[in-house]
């Protein structure tokens, strides 16, 4: 029955074609650079050189094509009941993480951290599973406790701060700073969109940062980073912490306006660490110039502007969960991709952040792909309500109170 309701839904509300071309554009460019990313030299005489370099990326895109189909099928409001038990199971992943730093020792450090749990011939991250598990659970949460998060703070706030502060420890545990950035601004501006008072904002926004600045300061390879990134390609950094930064400013100049050409940069050639991940704008950059990072740029400010108004018109329809998760991925995938393409461009110190879309890792593409899938369901489902609206016949006005008070458009 649910099945024949949901196939029902889907066949009247269509999809957003746009946005869906969109989203597999984004998809296929990353096929492609991380293809390119991986190239041996000439003189490498690789066996199976397309699977070797691609370094499990077509898996990658099929589990999270699967993934995007099952949401896509599933109507929202299964998942604001199941909101808490999913944020408590990624609760769970990050334990078992921090279990095998603590059990494991330095023999299971991976570049000094552990981020990963292992699964066979695959890794799952549960860092990455935990952006869109927190965002679920600040959206019912500030739908469950709207009156409480504006008339009584304490009682308000304290719960899901409780619990921030639980993810936080363990996230910089690992450690990921990138993804305790992400996670904590993106919850931040769910619980302010659903309608946490600004004299909360300011004041927890100042300790945030506060926060962060220490991390920094007291962490000396933070703070070499920092100091850096001013000038990275100086004498007394480019070997060291400003060795990435300079490898990518240098991708970029290479590049130009039009690009070297597809395949043919050279700063993934032992010049620039980590190409197909954290530096794969850098290798965009220098292949297909400034006008392909611009086009790229552009598709993602499509995406997040339609995240944003998909967002906004659930809101209209008195659906605040469905609005207030429509628009926490908007500013999620907005702030992860400002601080990847920050990173690569030398706008923001250097840190380990994969491109949404386009870089290599399973856990980080089967979550951006559950998040497209979670928000086109919403965008259909808008569609339908808007469509039963204008089949129905008028009704009087009824009086009721709107939940959400804010919405970006």
């Amino acid at each position: 029955m649910l099945t024949r309701q949901i196939g029902q839904t889907d066949q009247a509300a269509g999809m957003d074609r746009r946005l869906f071309a969109v989203f597999m554009g984004l998809l296929a460019l990353g096929l492609v650079m991380v293809y390119s990313a991986n190239l041996p030299l000439p003189s490498s005489n690789a066996t199976a050189v397309f699977w070797k370099q691609m370094r499990g990326h077509p898996m990658h895109l099929l589990i999270g094509l699967t993934a995007f189909a099952v949401l896509l099928r599933v109507p929202t409001d299964f998942w604001q009941k199941l909101s808490g038990l999913v944020f408590g199971f990624g609760i769970a992943l990050l334990v078992v993480v921090a279990l095998i730093k603590l059990v494991g020792g330095p023999a299971v450090l991976k570049d000094g951290a552990v981020r990963a749990i292992p699964l066979g011939v695959m890794t799952l991250q549960p860092s990455e599973l935990m952006k869109l598990f927190a965002l679920m659970f600040a959206a019912a949460y500030a739908v469950r406790r709207h009156d409480r998060m504006r008339n009584d703070l304490l009682r308000g706030l304290a719960p899901i701060g409780a619990l921030m502060l639980v993810v936080i420890f363990l996230l910089l545990y690992q450690p990921d700073l990138g993804s305790t950035i992400v996670i904590t601004l993106t919850v931040a501006t769910v619980l302010f969109l659903g309608g946490m008072s600004m004299r909360v904002v300011i004041p927890l926004m100042i300790i945030m940062l506060g926060f962060f600045f220490l991390m920094v300061y007291f962490t000396p390879w933070r703070l070499m980073r920092l100091v850096s990134y001013l000038t990275p390609c100086d004498p007394g950094h480019v070997q060291t912490t400003g060795y990435q930064l300079c490898g990518a400013l240098i991708a970029f100049g290479h590049g130009g306006l039009f690009g070297s050409g597809l395949g043919t940069g050279i700063a993934k050639m032992g010049h620039l660490p980590l190409p197909h991940t954290d530096f794969i704008f850098a290798v965009i950059g220098e292949e297909l110039g400034f006008l392909g990072v611009t086009l790229l740029l552009l598709a993602f400010a499509y995406l997040i502007r339609r995240a944003m108004e998909i967002g906004r018109l659930a809101m209209s329809q008195e659906r605040l969960f469905a609005g207030l998760v429509a628009q926490g991925i908007g500013v999620w995938i907005g702030l992860q991709t400002f601080i990847h393409a920050g990173v690569n461009t030398g706008l923001l110190p250097t840190k380990g952040l994969t491109l949404p879309f386009i870089s290599h890792g399973g856990s980080s593409m089967l979550v951006v792909c559950m998040a497209m899938g979670l928000l086109m369901r919403i965008d259909m489902e808008n569609r339908t309500r808007l469509r039963g609206r204008a089949e129905a016949p008028a009704k009087p006005a009824q009086r009721g109170r709107t939940l959400g008070r804010r919405s970006w458009a």
